[in-house]
């Protein structure tokens, strides 16, 4: 097992049970492998697409690091860097206005949308209430139902703000 520690100090355990050998890496692409008690960042500079957009508490980058399909389920990583004058940190949704940004896949082919996947509880399976550290790098993790196999790209929706077009769904 091994334990993640991701900006805004968010735990994940990663537990493999695989029958693959020991080239199996659980470490996201753009994301460096992890040593013990060291902070996981998807780096921004090993990112798919990126832009800067002016939201509102200031500007911030947003980078798609890496969509991954796997079975029935794909993991999208984000990379946003906020900046907000005067601040060290911020929770999201104070970031955001109140609101937490909204994420979403469109496969503008088959005409659909997909949707961060919710648990048994009704809770999303993505970054929600997090605390984001201004002017650095943060990850943020959204699971989605995958995107058939015939579908080599998606549009990435971030709450209102522009699409990041054609994003490759690795496989």
């Amino acid at each position: 097992m091994r334990l993640k520690v991701l900006a805004g100090s968010m735990v994940v355990l990663v537990a493999g049970c695989s029958a693959g050998g020991a080239g199996d890496d659980p470490t996201p692409q753009g994301a460096a492998p992890l040593l013990q008690g060291e902070v996981s960042v998807a780096d921004p500079g090993a990112a798919l697409k990126q832009a800067t957009f002016d939201g509102p508490k200031g500007r911030f980058e947003l980078a798609v690091v890496s969509l991954t399909a796997k079975g029935r389920l794909a993991n999208l990583t984000l990379s946003l860097t906020p900046h907000y004058p005067g601040k060290t940190s911020v929770l999201a949704f104070l970031y955001f206005s109140g609101d937490y940004p909204v994420v979403s896949l469109v496969d503008p082919v088959g005409l659909k949308r997909y949707l961060v996947v919710k648990d048994s509880a009704g809770n999303m399976l993505g970054s929600g209430n997090e605390n984001y550290n201004v002017d650095q790098p943060n990850t943020l993790n959204y699971t989605f139902a995958a995107p058939p196999e015939n579908v080599a790209s998606v549009d990435v929706h971030f709450d209102d703000f522009p699409p990041f077009r054609n994003v490759p769904v690795s496989r």
